[in-house]
Parts: structure tokens; C-alpha cells; sequence
């Protein structure tokens, strides 16, 4: 199943309980244990952004 969080799509799939996140453009953002962890990584995602420049 996928669901988006405004810039971001999430792949759940049922037989496990891990997540991988993606901006919609494609680039991939990491994947977390389980679906409660999603803020976690997006927060530190958008801060590494942030530090880059881009």
C-alpha cells in the first residue's frame, strides 16, 4: 500500500512491519522498523536538507 505525507510516499507492505519512505520524486529517504518511527526519519531527513543547501 502506498500513502503520501505531503512530499513524501510511504511503501507499507503487509508482510512486514517495516516502512520505506521516498519523496515523490523518487529519492529515497530511508525505511523505519515500524509506521510510529515515520516522523522520526522524516524530521531528520528534512534537517540533513536543510544542512546541505538543497
Amino acid at each position: 500500500m502506498l500513502e503520501q505525507y505531503g512530499p513524501y510516499v510511504c511503501w507499507f507492505d503487509a508482510d512486514t512491519p517495516s516502512v520505506d519512505v521516498f519523496t515523490e520524486t523518487g529519492t529515497w529517504v530511508g525505511t523505519v522498523p515500524a509506521p510510529d518511527a515515520i516522523g522520526e526519519l522524516l524530521e531528520a531527513f528534512e534537517q540533513r536538507q536543510a544542512a546541505s543547501g538543497e
